[in-house]
């Protein structure tokens, strides 16, 4: 069996150096793609109108008078 030359060594090695930016690539945008569907989630859209009308129901629990107190 021949051993490899420097040749065969430096293409496999620009091969797996290759592979491995496709792969943080790759990942990259997978995390960018889970951080805008994130943003963009329906859950907070719903979770802000129910904060909204918390503080709207709070404002209005706060006007009205003690019992008791005339």
């Amino acid at each position: 069996m021949r051993t490899r030359t420097r040749e065969v060594v430096r293409m496999l090695a620009t091969f797996r150096h290759s592979a491995h930016c496709r792969r943080l690539r790759a990942a990259a945008a997978a995390q960018e793609a889970r951080a805008l569907a994130d943003e963009e989630s329906p859950d907070e859209a719903q979770e802000d109108e129910r904060a909204e009308t918390s503080a709207a129901d709070e404002r209005l629990a706060s006007r009205k008078p003690h019992r008791g107190m005339h």
